[in-house]
């Protein structure tokens, strides 16, 4: 297959295009970047360092929660967990038959989701925990008997569900429509969807005979010394990482072009529920539940108002071939950037990917996002009833690089909260002490406009009131003065030596790469984007602080304790 070899040097070894002062000059990348495009469309970024004999390799794919169907949500994440169980080659003794269990697998899964959605989630629900309850109250010697085989013990529950409905609580036959109506009788579908699920079980349990170890690619990796082995997934897209002794690149090469080409899904169901279990967790922890809510607030027609790992019912509710769809739609490589930073020859990082991706075949990528958020008339706020202390997030809609408001954007986010001497710390945390820490902040970044993020947990006694109050005094002063040129250049120093930070790092910079590729299209927007960066004068942040910091253009989300658990701490009656 032919290779177009795209060869970036530039003339200089510091970024001085533009007139950006020395000062601020960082070393350039882009003179030691070498990329090949494959002619199926894989773009090979490759950084040669032979400092240590090493390297860290990024896959990414320009597909994230925003790309998912409605009543799909969560494919993206489900699907970073799933190419993680081997291929047809690797973690099974026999493909072929294990193939078989899965299709008919796949056959009792529909069954079980049709009926699902026609009881509807609450029915299924209610007559579950009822089951749950009868499953739970088996006799000892059953249950004994039953061990660890989960379908015995939902078959001895089955054998103990009435069929005359007259049979079940009194209050279901009180509201006899939750039992059947003219069309359904519910509770013999409830049934038979227990007799699906037992049979799945049964089915899960008959394929393990073939699974040779379900977590076998990362088996691998550990032997020969990996580090990082992980993936995740964001709004925009789906990475999978590790980090390599040098000798490993052809199988690194080898194993990923396998993980790519061949995925087979092995033991999605039970995987699902790890996934749902998950995401339970999440919204266990305040600081993601926080997360979740501003983006579902704020977010009312753009799909990051989406949490990335899916809404619970959707999960509970997605096949297999729903996986296959998506993954056909978007995992493709022409929708793919492979990033390698390290001690590697860079024209044998391209024969190898010749070798095993030049055979992968491009597909027609399913369409980007064009629907845009409208702009907000007025303030949204919420409050997250959780047992832990007061929390707030401010969010401001906001655009990304590269609209010109972006880098203003984000030299203002340096000023407030970057470091010691920025203005949160020194007002808001040091001199009036509001807060338990110092504010954070966060500019937006991604494919699509986001929000301009704004965070703080009250110091006690102080309330989210008076922090919130403090932050928007904060901006309001970046409204009405400009900021001094030595506070913007403490900004530009600050930034300038995070970056060189990243770029000594093979691990940041393949993150600096690959995200610009994944948000920009292309790698070389990290240079544009520094030289853009550094020329933010003082007008530009005071202009963008009166255009974006408005009330009606925020989002407000307070976390606080149930009034119960609060009453119980200070004393009061309950």
């Amino acid at each position: 297959m032919r290779l177009t070899l795209i060869v970036a040097f530039l003339l200089t070894a510091l970024l001085t295009t533009g007139g950006i002062s020395s000062e601020y000059a960082i070393p350039s990348v882009e003179d030691r970047v070498r990329e090949v495009v494959l002619d199926n469309g894989l773009r090979v970024v490759v950084v040669e360092r032979h400092s240590a004999p090493l390297f860290f390799t990024l896959i990414s794919f320009r597909v994230g929660s925003s790309q998912e169907l409605p009543s799909h949500s969560g494919l993206s994440h489900f699907l970073e967990h799933m190419l993680f169980k081997g291929t047809e080659k690797i973690g099974t003794n026999n493909y072929p038959e294990e193939k078989l269990i899965m299709d008919e697998l796949e056959k009792v899964a529909v069954q079980i989701r049709d009926r699902q959605i026609i009881l509807r989630q609450w029915r299924y629900d209610m007559f579950n925990e009822h089951a749950t309850q009868i499953k739970s109250e088996l006799p000892e010697e059953i249950r004994a008997q039953a061990g660890t085989d989960e379908a015995a013990g939902w078959r001895e529950v089955l054998k103990r569900l009435p069929t005359d409905i007259a049979e079940l609580p009194q209050e279901w036959n009180k509201t006899p429509w939750i039992l059947e109506d003219r069309q359904y009788n519910y509770w013999s579908i409830y049934k038979e969807t227990l007799e699906y699920r037992i049979k799945m079980l049964d089915l899960m349990s008959d394929q393990k005979q073939y699974i040779t170890d379900s977590e076998a690619l990362g088996g691998i990796y550990d032997i020969h010394g990996a580090k990082r082995h992980n993936a995740f997934t964001s709004h925009d897209q789906t990475a999978y990482m590790v980090g390599l002794p040098s000798n490993c690149l052809e199988m690194w090469m080898y194993l990923e072009a396998d993980r790519f080409q061949n995925p087979i899904f092995r033991e999605f169901y039970r995987e699902r529920e790890v996934v749902q279990e998950e995401l339970i967790g999440n919204l266990n922890e305040p600081g993601t539940l926080m997360y979740y809510e501003i983006y579902r607030t704020a977010f009312q027609a753009h799909p990051y108002g989406r949490n990335v790992i899916g809404w619970q019912k959707d999960i509970q509710l997605t096949l297999r071939s729903d996986m296959e769809e998506h993954f056909e739609s978007y995992y493709a490589p022409n929708n793919c950037q492979m990033t390698i930073v390290g001690d590697v020859d860079a024209d044998e990082v391209f024969k190898f990917a010749e070798r095993y991706f030049g055979p992968w075949e491009s597909s027609k990528v399913a369409e980007e996002v064009t629907v845009e958020e409208p702009e907000q008339n007025g303030e949204r706020r919420s409050t997250v009833e959780f047992d832990a202390e007061p929390r707030l997030t401010i969010g401001y809609h906001a655009p990304v690089s590269p609209h010109p408001d972006a880098y203003a954007l984000e030299m203002l986010d340096q000023v407030i909260s970057s470091g010691r001497t920025s203005r949160f710390y020194k007002s808001i945390f040091e001199d009036q002490q509001l807060t338990a820490g110092a504010p954070w902040s966060g500019s937006p970044s991604g494919r699509y406009a986001d929000l301009f993020m704004i965070g703080a947990t009250p110091k006690a006694p102080h309330t989210t009131e008076e922090v919130e109050a403090a932050i928007y005094a904060e901006l309001d002063k970046l409204k009405n003065k400009p900021v001094s040129e030595r506070e913007l250049q403490r900004a530009r120093n600050r930034y300038r030596s995070w970056q060189l930070g990243r770029f000594a790092n093979n691990l940041w910079l393949a993150f600096s790469l690959s995200g610009a590729y994944v948000d920009r299209g292309d790698w070389r927007t990290v240079t544009e984007d520094y030289e853009r960066l550094m020329k933010v004068t003082p007008e530009d942040i005071q202009r963008v602080a009166k255009k974006y910091f408005r009330k009606s253009n925020r989002t407000v989300i307070t976390l606080e304790k149930p009034i119960e658990t609060a009453d119980v701490e200070t004393g009061g009656e309950q």
